[in-house]
């Protein structure tokens, strides 16, 4: 969308005065993310503000930031400062302290740089003209307390856009999750203080820009019934009045003939994997959704770079290679994201560094991660907030009090149950989930789900996560061969079979191969292994052997980023490997 054709709520809100202080209601769909970024280049280019010093962007997506990114470098303007609030707080704890924040966990962190904004003046936001804070509706507990210092800190003349939509803040159970919460601050409580401070201008954006059909129309009109949360709502009206569209197996098949993208969305994560699991098992290739935690790197960047001669790869390098491997990718774009992780101004990237810095646990920017390309993905609500789909499918299970510790209160049921049906531009439905009563969270001796039986020690299942790959090499005898064999054959949907590798196995834990068609592919970490055994607990091995296991898919190709290897293949600590995640089933019979 250019300028041109912002409405008249999208323009009111972009186009301010840098002391313009304004609280922006952005309901599902109403363009929030062009408004970022006209916002952002109207400071800039239009109102002087100093890119690098004088205008922060604190941000809970990427889709706002990197449009903004984008537009500004089309202008040839320096791209703005852009942070998490984690980043944003060790930043203040090095400023003004001589604490070393690499002990603290993040919420510790957050407090204790809370504490040091009430008491002590911060140079950075004497130089700040505007802060822009994008989904403000998720702002809870300690990162509440952080902003709201923020705001109170930064100069009179000083103006600041705070956009969100109250009707879909969901994560006020973060503060019921902690035994002892570091802050009680909930989304609603933080709103109402912004709306106190003097000189806020609340505004609203009224268009509607992602609902196409009827259905998706009509859950949008019911925005206020949301922020209400009353039981018997209209929405909860709504949603009962779905023809309930029957189990996974049911909805695949009508969902075949839907045009674009169908997203499955649960309440908690386990129920994602099982879902997922059913989806496979119609026939269908598809991706859950994970963590930032759980990225999956894009592939491009081991076809560009995994058997590169040298250690430094030149821009001109990376365009002749991208021509081939990735040709749909713009190559500039590519050298911005390489340099985005190793840094540096020259005419070369190291290889070697980019490893290095791949492996860092820091956000990447988009085209370092895989795209999803499935036509049918897995989230659960909260990890679908801020994207759009072309069909949605809520999928229902049972309630069950072993599942439902932090049930949602104060109306969250309603704003969840918004998020989840506004993510829609046509279809709606809801169907009923697969069996989920053996389904158990992370906990008992794991941080991983689990599947088991009526008695608790029976072990059935256990969640496959993109980290529980080996990194320590690339797979199988021959690399070259094996390397080439990912990249042309495999498709995502493709059945992998465990093997358990008796050369890296022992009593303490197990390790398994996976193979595709007889071709080794991928390999269990250690990690994953001793993992299995802390969850199974100690047991006579001679009697009872580790379990066979069954479930395995190539949901992606990915690359991994590990040690720099001897041999041609990975040498710069790169190369491919099938991603396999999901649920996993255990065989107590049989072979190995």
């Amino acid at each position: 969308m250019t300028t041109s054709r912002l409405d008249e709520s999208q323009s009111d809100a972009a186009f301010v005065e840098p002391t313009t202080r304004q609280l922006v209601i952005a309901g599902p769909g109403s363009g929030k993310t062009e408004v970022v970024s006209n916002l952002v280049d109207h400071l800039v280019e239009e109102e002087g503000v100093d890119a690098a010093d004088g205008i922060l962007v604190i941000s809970f997506s990427n889709a706002a930031v990197h449009a903004a990114d984008a537009r500004l470098r089309t202008r040839g303007a320096a791209p703005v400062v852009v942070q998490t609030m984690d980043s944003l707080a060790g930043e203040v704890i090095r400023d003004l302290s001589d604490e070393d924040v690499a002990g603290m966990g993040f919420d510790r962190r957050i407090k204790r740089a809370t504490a040091l904004l009430r008491t002590e003046p911060w140079d950075r936001l004497d130089a700040l003209q505007h802060l822009v804070v994008d989904e403000i509706q998720d702002v809870v507990g300690v990162r509440a307390d952080f902003l709201l210092a923020i705001l109170n800190g930064l100069p009179d003349d000083a103006g600041f856009s705070l956009l969100g939509d109250p009707a879909q803040g969901i994560y006020d159970w973060q503060l019921r999750a902690a035994n002892k919460p570091l802050s009680e601050t909930t989304s609603l409580a933080f709103l109402a203080s912004v709306r106190a401070m003097p000189g806020v201008q609340v505004r609203e954006l009224t268009g509607q820009y992602r609902a196409r059909s009827r259905d998706a129309r009509t859950v949008v009109g019911l925005r206020d019934a949301a922020l209400r949360g009353e039981p018997g709502s209209p929405l909860d009206e709504f949603f009962a009045g779905l023809v309930p569209a029957g189990d996974i197996k049911s909805v695949v098949e009508h969902a075949r003939r839907w045009a674009g993208t169908t997203v499955f969305l649960t309440d908690n994560n386990g129920q994602a994997l099982l879902t997922a699991e059913a989806i496979a098992a119609a026939g269908e290739p598809v991706e859950v959704r994970r963590s930032a935690h759980q990225r999956v790197l894009a592939q491009w960047i081991a076809r560009v770079a995994a058997d590169h001669p040298t250690t430094g790869i030149t821009r001109d390098e990376l365009e002749a290679r991208a021509s081939a491997v990735a040709p749909d990718r713009d190559p500039a774009s590519l050298w911005r994201a390489l340099r985005s992780v190793t840094g540096g101004r020259g005419q070369e990237v190291s290889l070697p560094a980019l490893a290095r810095g791949l492996r860092r646990p820091r956000p990447l920017v988009p085209d370092l991660i895989e795209p999803m390309g499935s036509r049918f993905i897995v989230s659960t609500v909260h990890r679908a907030k801020g994207l759009e789909f072309d069909n949605v499918v809520r999928v229902e299970f049972p309630d069950k009090p072993w599942l439902e510790d932090n049930a949602p209160d104060d109306g969250e049921a309603s704003r969840r149950l918004f998020v989840a049906l506004s993510r829609a531009r046509d279809v709606i439905v809801r169907c009923d989930g697969p069996d989920d009563r053996g389904l158990r969270a992370p906990g008992d001796g794991t941080d991983h789900w689990y599947l088991s039986g009526r008695q608790r020690w029976k072990k059935l299942g256990y969640q496959f996560r993109v980290t529980d790959l080996d990194r320590s090499e690339p797979p199988g005898d021959d690399k070259a061969a094996t390397q080439a064999y990912i990249a042309q054959t495999l498709r995502p949907g493709d059945v992998l079979r465990f093997e358990l590798d008796l050369t890296r196995t022992s009593l303490s834990f197990p390790a398994w191969n996976l193979f595709h068609d007889g071709h080794l592919v991928a390999r269990t970490s250690r990690e994953f292994g001793e993992g299995i055994a802390r969850w199974l607990g100690p047991r006579d091995r001679a009697k009872i052997p580790w379990p066979r296991i069954t479930g395995g898919r190539v949901e992606s190709i990915a690359t991994i980023s590990g040690d720099a290897q001897s041999g041609n293949v990975g040498r710069n600590g790169l190369w491919l490997s099938a991603v396999c995640a999901g649920m996993l089933r255990f065989d107590w019979s049989g072979d190995r």
